[in-house]
């Protein structure tokens, strides 16, 4: 999911390679020092020890701004990404894994934020153990390689133990990947669950309550684990400068005037010893975030660049829209379809008033996820004004506005009109009745809490500020009262009939059902009727039957 660059690399060594060797050579001057060498004992070398102190605090400084830079840049770019490639993702996908995965994977991209500085400390850490260990070759080569020893085997016993974290690491995203649904489920059935005491309990003791109760226990085990471990370095550390004060000058490996060189030596390398082990924990979180990024690309289907293209060319010229036995089925994840679509054989004329009928599961919804082209076909072909092209299916999309059942008014304005000083705007507002209620003419005013009945005149005008020739309304005017209701199919849609809308309407309200052109029943998936409506006197029984 995320790589470093060659010149991503190329600048860290270039930063790495002189931190490292001034920071020994602060190290080795303090050694020489100390053992009394009289070639670091004259007057000059206190400027030269200051001088390699602040070009060291200076190469830090300037290095450490164009790190920040370059991860907060990697994030945020990463972030865009993974939003880019959400909204090229299939619609299907997103109503398979929700919108839990879509937090979850941002949460698990911000644990990347640290891979600059980890990566950083990791290379830093190596090249300075690798100057302090040849150091310690100079003095005792039998020594070095003892101490060389004991450091493996004590990081040893803490790698051993960290591996085997991941998975819990794992099982704790799980956890909270679960916690964010019951949050959704909370703000999203607030009413519901204020309607009943057993389903807010329920929902508390046997689903939340056990969730947060083992992810705490959890939470608590991982990190008490790798506090545990961490102090492996630490004590581990003591018990390598005992073998070096007690151990090797009594056994004559290692002679006593250079004890406290090789003392010094294992000081100084603890520090960046502790950063190699320490910073497992981070590579163990890397490599679970990174596995579980790779996870979501692969189930939203979206491994590609996920770049939103416009459409080449828009053009508005719709004379009709066929379809020949186009089916589709929805897929378990068992491969087995659990509902079927078609063969449908359906051709909609511009200018055309059809309305869309059938009872619950009939594939009325599914049908409209066809026509919006939201729903790929599993078979059959679409023509577009006679033709069968490739990319006919986004060229009808271009050509359809929508208000679906579920209608949502965004928070800002994502479209390419603006509202302010729109005199179709105003005029929309009036024949919607919603002039009296939005007050002005800025965004926000548009986008406040409204009843749903209001909620979806709002998006009616929305889609009908769009100006495409096709307008599909999924249950409408189930939401409407009496009076809109009636305005609605005995004025409005004649209106916009007048004016070239080609009109695709879901509805029960079969009273008003004179004022279609045609009504489509659907029934099991399939078109059962398709009936020509000639005169407001047609009998709608016939249609229920």
């Amino acid at each position: 999911m995320l790589k470093l660059k060659l010149k991503n690399i190329l600048f860290l060594l270039a930063y790495a390679l002189p931190n490292t060797l001034l920071s020994f050579g602060i190290v080795y001057i303090i050694n020489n020092v100390l053992a009394g060498n009289e070639a670091f004992l004259k007057d000059y070398m206190g400027i030269v020890f200051l001088a390699i102190v602040v070009y060291t605090y200076l190469l830090n400084i300037a290095f450490q701004k164009r790190l920040n830079e370059f991860s907060f840049h990697m994030l945020y770019e990463n972030e865009k990404k993974i939003f880019d490639k959400v909204l090229t993702a299939p619609l299907m996908k997103l109503e398979k894994y929700g919108s839990k995965r879509f937090f979850t994977a941002v949460e698990d991209l911000r644990t990347f934020s640290f891979l600059p500085f980890t990566i950083t400390h990791t290379v830093n850490s190596i090249l300075m153990l690798i100057l302090c260990l040849a150091y310690m070759f100079t003095l005792s080569i039998v020594s070095a390689f003892i101490v060389i020893g004991l450091i493996i085997m004590v990081a040893g016993c803490y790698f051993l133990v960290i591996n085997t974290m991941s998975r819990q690491v794992g099982k704790l995203r799980t956890y909270n990947e679960n916690y964010f649904q019951y949050v959704d489920d909370v703000m999203k059935g607030f009413k519901e669950l204020k309607l009943s005491f057993f389903r807010r309990e329920n929902l508390m003791n046997r689903f939340l309550v056990p969730n947060r109760n083992e992810a705490r226990d959890l939470d608590f085990r991982i990190n008490y684990i790798f506090l545990s471990i961490n102090l492996i370095s630490q004590y581990g550390l003591y018990f390598v400068i005992a073998v070096i004060l007690f151990l090797l000058p009594s056994i004559g490996l290692l002679p006593r005037e250079n004890v406290i060189a090789y003392v010094v030596m294992i000081l100084f390398s603890s520090g960046p010893i502790n950063n190699l082990i320490n910073l497992q924990q981070m590579y163990t979180r890397f490599r679970v975030a990174n596995s579980r990024l790779r996870k979501f690309m692969e189930d939203f289907d979206i491994s590609g660049t996920g770049a939103i293209v416009k459409p080449a060319a828009f053009s508005d010229d719709f004379q009709s829209l066929k379809y020949q036995d186009i089916c589709f089925s929805y897929q378990t994840d068992s491969a087995e379809a659990s509902f079927a679509l078609g063969p449908i054989d359906l051709e909609i004329q511009q200018g055309e008033v059809i309305f869309i009928i059938g009872g619950n599961g009939s594939g009325k919804s599914t049908f409209i996820n066809i026509l919006t082209g939201l729903y790929a076909p599993t078979e059959g072909q679409l023509l577009l004004n006679g033709a069968v092209e490739k990319d006919n299916r986004e060229k009808v999309q271009q050509l359809i506005s929508a208000v679906f059942t579920d209608n949502h008014l965004f928070s800002h304005n994502y479209e390419d009109y603006e509202i302010e000083n729109n005199e179709t705007y105003r005029e929309l507002l009036a024949v919607m009745e919603l002039d009296k209620i939005v007050s002005g003419e800025k965004d926000e005013a548009a986008r406040r809490r409204f009843s749903k009945g209001q909620s979806k005149r709002m998006s009616l005008i929305f889609a009908l500020l769009e100006k495409k020739p096709i307008l599909v309304l999924d249950e409408w005017a189930a939401d409407q009262d009496p009076h809109f209701r009636k305005f609605f199919y005995e004025v409005l849609i004649p209106k916009l009939k007048r004016e070239g809308k080609t009109i695709i309407a879901v509805t029960h309200d079969d009273a008003y059902f004179h004022h279609a052109d045609r009504i489509i029943k659907f029934d099991y998936g399939l078109i059962v009727k398709d009936v020509q409506v000639s005169s407001a006197e047609r009998h709608t029984e016939s249609l229920w039957a």
